[in-house]
């Protein structure tokens, strides 16, 4: 998967400690948004959050919600696409959802 994007990135950081959030909103296009340190939650029109950690990554289609924070701290990149790719049809993105790595359980 790859996409054009509007800039580089646009990095969203909370103090450690500190509550953080994303208002709620339409996406504008594919997006991804992509946790670097700290822990935090996305939610979804339906008011359900899902927790997300360091190295979890979030994607989003067109016209999906985009909610998201943190209550004790997060730094995170967010991507979207600027337009279709060169010579055909938008990038195909998986329907939004999260990847989280594996939890031990030991």
């Amino acid at each position: 998967m790859w996409f054009e994007v509007v800039d580089d990135g646009r990095i969203n950081a909370a103090t450690p400690g500190t509550k953080y959030q994303a208002l709620g909103h339409r996406a504008p296009g594919v997006g991804v948004l992509v946790v670097q340190e700290g822990t935090g939650w996305v939610m979804g029109q339906d008011g359900m959050r899902e927790a997300i950690g360091a190295k979890s990554v979030v994607m989003w289609d067109v016209g999906d919600w985009v909610e998201y924070g943190s209550d004790d701290g997060l730094k995170a990149e967010e991507y979207w696409a600027a337009r279709e790719p060169e010579g055909g049809a938008a990038a195909q993105v998986p329907r939004p959802g999260l990847w989280a790595p594996p939890r031990s359980h030991g």
